[in-house]
């Protein structure tokens, strides 16, 4: 990457970083794209040359956080099987999908801040935007060809398995929201063990005989 690509990326990446904080400390309806170039240091000719609108910049935050999130969830499943001689070896689907569940759960967890930013602003048009987010916008990582070699790898047939993802993630996002915030109905240790169970529900149902 040249110079000016570079610089290139480093603007918009501050002008993510920037909207993000205005974002979750002010709002998305009391933010304009004013006071987002004003405490980036930018002029709003530059924020244009990245993004439509505000909703647009939301929209790739989401793309950008998401991404990032199910990501580490990816390379804490490699480095868990790889661990396989030491008998913690995750063997089914299962297995694999409530790991990377619980990993996005447990950052969800820790960074209330991005939970309340996610789970406001997730929307069909934005999850299939981080499904199919190109590679060379995450430094070479896409989680659904993961999801999909996971799928490959059990040897199992299911229906339509993008729905079977979103259902997954929309569940997740729905059920978790106010146990992390508010501790309401339940704690977060006592939803986990109902919650796995409806996940492994749901890849039983989609799966093809």
């Amino acid at each position: 990457m040249g110079k000016l690509d570079e610089k290139k990326k480093q603007k918009r990446e501050t002008l993510l970083e920037t909207a993000f904080f205005l974002f979750t400390s002010k709002g998305i309806n009391d933010t304009s794209i004013s006071d987002i170039v004003k405490a980036a240091n930018m002029a709003k000719g530059t924020f244009y040359l990245y993004f439509k609108d505000k909703f647009d910049i939301r929209d790739k935050l989401i793309v950008k956080m998401a991404t990032q999130l199910f990501q580490e969830a990816a390379v804490g499943l490699q480095e868990r099987q790889l661990q396989a001689f030491s008998g913690k070896e995750l063997k089914t689907f299962e297995d694999k999908v409530i790991f990377l569940a619980d990993s996005v759960i447990n950052k969800l967890n820790e960074d209330k801040r991005l939970l309340r930013f996610i789970s406001k602003n997730l929307s069909w048009g934005v999850f299939q935007n981080v499904l199919m987010t190109e590679k060379d916008e995450v430094g070479g990582f896409r989680f659904y060809d993961g999801y999909l070699s996971l799928i490959e790898d059990s040897g199992r047939k299911f229906r339509n398995p993008e729905l079977m993802l979103y259902m997954i993630v929309e569940l997740i996002n729905s059920t978790c929201h106010n146990v992390i915030l508010i501790q309401s109905p339940v704690t977060l240790e006592e939803l986990k063990p109902e919650l796995y169970g409806v996940i492994c529900d749901i890849i039983h149902r989609m799966e093809l005989a």
